[in-house]
């Protein structure tokens, strides 16, 4: 009996069960090595993750300040970055994983969920298992996809890869039921998306907003399919809204406004295969093409468009119409030709890479990719077969560890000195730049004569005591940033930060006396109303949902 519901289990979900599998197969070797592959932005993914676990255990939620970085001094890193695989790899970490472990897992679990979401709202947008099998496979085996996770172990980027077809299955669903729970799975989705990058997901944002205007099929699931985006973007406020509206306090935008200009990849260059991930086709060190098997589904795809006697708008067209629009806006803003509005919109500089945009042209073409089964020679069974096949190997030499392997010295992650930025995104404007030692003292008396005893500090809360001889001055070397505040004796006193000699540190005085000092970091009055937000619409997105479960809205 057992063995017969087995079987028809899987018969059921054999598609599912092979995306499942296969998709295990690019990272055998990146989960089993006992080195870590070396990428482009793993060791600074590491210490990260490490300070993240350091934040969240000592009670900061949301977390935004990472104290042991910037040798000590600290920063607001948390505040502008991405929060998603952060926490996820922190989870790990909890439950006794290491840095590396978790790191590996981490980015394994985002690859391996977007098959299974990708292949479920395909599933329900085409009502055809073979054809959302094969829109999952081209979406899993894009050859981006591995120069994001395994050549540059972007951690942010691969969950947006995650969230994205969640966001679409639950929009999909709502369309086809006006049930509130796929209205409330598109809601949490798009805020999950957010919250997962703080570039891709915008783009990802705007993929969405168009596939609601092209298929939601009339004005009431237009209204409720877009009010359920924005109810995701409410959701997310906690982390988007001080991530911009805080970005004025830090030299990001200086340092990264001209970056954009050496990453515009050749237009040739995207179409040219490049099977053997050939370095000659790279751009600035990424490979950027679009793969042999996606460009065919493009060319494939504009052929049967135009072969059509009658361009009746039907679902067919919508579809191709739709993923032609995102590839068309993509290519374009990958190009030169594109620089006016790179140099003028600052949003978009936060891209700081054009090329980062083929994310979007992978997840058209894994659209376009069911014109395949137009064609009654792909119908045949061991034709498809050996497409599924031949577009799996043809990425092979991407999941490789191209540039080598690392041995990693845990201890060290877990303290390390260094910011973990390249372009100063969260270096903050008072300051002189990032830290270079450690100061010989946590907190020193910088003027009148006293003595500091008794410290204790955890990531967001420093606590000792004063003695003070005369009137005081001391510096707490603790880069000042809003949300930072200095109790004596449980009364706030004033913070100066602007000492030339010590710039950007927070200075403050103490009366003569013994005194108790706590330096603690705080939500600003926009974080709590942004987290305020947050949860608000949290809570009336669960109260709603014993009225409105079993009815269409």
């Amino acid at each position: 009996m057992i063995t017969d519901n087995l079987q028809d289990f899987i018969l059921d979900h054999k598609y599912l069960l092979l995306i499942i599998l296969i998709s295990f197969i690019p990272f055998i070797g990146f989960l089993f090595n006992p080195l870590l592959f070396h990428t482009h932005d793993g060791l600074v993914h590491i210490p990260r993750i490490a300070a993240y676990f350091k934040a969240l255990t000592d009670g900061q939620f949301p977390v935004r300040w990472a104290s042991g970085l910037n040798y000590g001094y600290g920063m607001p890193l948390f505040n502008f970055m991405y929060v998603t695989p952060y926490f996820i790899s922190s989870m790990l970490v909890f439950i006794g994983l290491g840095l590396v472990s978790s790191f590996k897992i981490t980015i394994f679990i985002s690859y391996l969920l977007s098959g299974i979401f990708m292949f479920k709202f395909s599933k329900t947008f085409f009502e055809d298992e073979k054809k959302a099998f094969l829109v999952a496979v081209f979406y899993q085996f894009f050859s981006f996809r591995f120069v994001d996770a395994i050549t540059r172990a972007s951690f942010g980027e691969v969950y947006a890869y995650t969230f994205l077809p969640l966001v679409l299955y639950g929009l999909t669903l709502f369309f086809k039921s006006g049930r509130y729970i796929h209205f409330l799975l598109a809601s949490i989705a798009t805020g999950l998306l957010i919250i997962s990058h703080n570039s891709i997901s915008l783009a990802f944002f705007g993929v969405c907003f168009l596939f609601v205007l092209f298929f939601a099929g009339n004005k009431k699931n237009m209204v409720f399919g877009l009010s359920a985006l924005f109810t995701g973007l409410l959701l997310s406020s906690f982390y988007w809204v001080p991530a911009i509206l805080e970005h004025r306090y830090t030299y990001g935008d200086l340092f990264m406004k001209d970056i954009y200009l050496s990453h515009f990849p050749p237009l040739q260059n995207l179409f040219i295969p490049n099977l053997f991930n050939n370095q000659i086709l790279y751009t600035e060190g990424i490979s950027v093409q679009l793969g042999v098997f996606p460009t065919a589904a493009i060319l494939l795809s504009v052929f049967l468009f135009f072969r059509k006697k009658k361009k009746q708008l039907g679902f067919n067209s919508r579809l191709f119409l739709f993923s032609l629009t995102l590839i068309i806006i993509s290519i374009f803003f990958m190009q030169p030709v594109s620089g006016f509005f790179w140099q003028n919109i600052s949003l978009l500089r936060q891209f700081q890479f054009p090329w980062r945009l083929l994310s979007v042209c992978g997840f058209a073409v894994s659209l376009l990719a069911v014109n395949f089964l137009l064609i009654p020679f792909f119908k045949k069974k061991k034709v498809f077969i050996l497409l599924i096949v031949l577009v799996v190997i043809s990425n092979y030499f991407y999941w490789q560890p191209n540039l080598g392997v690392d041995k990693i010295d845990e201890k060290y992650y877990w303290n390390f000195p260094l910011n973990t930025t390249y372009y100063g995104e969260t270096d903050i404007i008072w300051s002189e730049g990032p830290k270079k030692l450690y100061p010989k003292q946590r907190v020193e008396v910088i003027s009148g004569k006293g003595e500091v005893f008794d410290y204790d500090q955890k990531s967001n809360i420093k606590n000792y005591k004063v003695e003070a001889v005369t009137n005081i001055v001391l510096v707490d070397h603790t880069q000042f940033f809003p949300g930072w505040k200095v109790y004596v004796d449980k009364k706030e006193v004033p913070i100066q930060f602007q000492d030339p000699n010590w710039r950007g540190e927070i200075t403050f005085s103490v009366p003569r006396g013994n005194h108790i000092v706590q330096v603690k970091f705080q939500e600003t009055k926009m974080r709590l109303i942004s987290d305020g937000l947050s949860l608000v619409t949290l809570i009336l997105l669960i109260a709603l949902f014993p009225t409105f479960r079993k009815h269409r809205i």
